[in-house]
């Protein structure tokens, strides 16, 4: 997937990038990994045989959208948190530079785990295997979501957050209508119906009063595995002080029944079922604009201006 966000570098600066934290071992080989969309990484080959994988955020000069400001540090300052705490499998951060020196942009070196991404080896995987590591990462997420946090909203970004999580989501909404808006996306709903409909919704959202701490990307492609078992969940830098909805196996238009199965939340009464149905249209928001403001070089992530549209609809019927 390429994208204009990612800053990809030569092979000398992702040498003297890796070298700055690994240091006495020195980089024999590197290679692009390319499931991402958003930042440049690389696997980085050392002499003693071990490999380390270096993330790269991007250039300066990129048009991000609002929640993708500083997400590199938030991402690093949780992977942090989790490694120390230990019970979350994570890999560990070896580095991290935002001085811009070697690179231009912020970037930090971490562990490689064992294993591939279940995305890539889904297709050896049988149907049992399958539900036993989906059960498996449902009681993972259960563990991070019980992690109380100071407040609710981004981690990096003091403007949005706050202590009511109505408040915080509805700047966060409001933001990304906005960012839709100047990338131009296909939302296929008013933008002012949105945010209306969402001004009468405010009770449903009352009953989350704890902030906790969301992964809210936990898809194949950052699930990690070896030999049957989870090895470590990676990508982070969506991470939110928000609502447990908000995970990804909780939307609605793609729900993973035996994800939810292991979390030990298979049916969601009606105040959830809303709440859920608003965390859908905020990403089909989100989204939608990435596709605009990253130029990903195909077409099959456009379209999700329809997927909106009809989660929009289901919403209305609720309220």
């Amino acid at each position: 997937m390429e994208s204009m966000t990612k800053n990809k570098q030569n092979r000398d600066v992702i040498r003297r990038m890796a070298e700055k934290y690994m240091s006495p071992l020195k980089m024999t080989d590197c290679r692009e990994l390319t499931e991402g969309m958003f930042n440049a990484a690389y696997e980085v080959c050392l002499d003693n045989g071990s490999s380390v994988i270096l993330k790269i955020a991007p250039p300066k000069e990129a048009e991000v959208l609002t929640y993708e400001k500083n997400i590199m540090y938030a991402e690093m300052q949780t992977m942090i948190m989790l490694s120390q705490q230990g019970s979350i499998p994570v890999p560990h951060i070896y580095g991290y530079d935002d001085s811009c020196t070697v690179c231009t942009s912020p970037y930090f070196v971490m562990e490689k785990l064992r294993g591939e991404s279940m995305n890539k080896i889904r297709y050896a995987l049988s149907q049992e295997q399958i539900d036993s590591l989906y059960l498996e990462t449902g009681r993972i997420i259960r563990n991070v979501n019980n992690i109380a946090c100071p407040c609710f909203g981004f981690p990096a970004q003091s403007e949005y957050q706050g202590d009511n999580w109505y408040s915080v989501f509805y700047k966060m909404m409001t933001a990304a209508i906005d960012d839709a808006r100047r990338t131009d996306a296909m939302l296929e709903v008013p933008p002012d119906e949105l945010m209306n409909e969402l001004g009468r919704s405010e009770a449903f959202f009352n009953e989350v009063t704890e902030p906790r701490l969301v992964h809210y990307d936990c898809w194949d492609g950052n699930i990690f595995v070896e030999n049957g078992n989870i090895t470590g969940i990676i990508d982070w830098e969506r991470v939110l002080w928000a609502d447990p909805l908000m995970e990804l196996e909780f939307r609605r238009f793609s729900p993973n029944l035996v994800f939810q199965k292991g979390y030990g939340l298979e049916e969601l009464n009606k105040n959830q079922i809303i709440r859920a149905l608003w965390y859908d249209v905020y990403m089909m928001v989100l989204v939608a604009s990435e596709c605009e403001s990253r130029k990903y070089d195909i077409n099959e992530v456009y379209g999700w201006g329809g997927v909106l549209e009809k989660q929009f609809e289901e919403l209305k019927g609720l309220l």
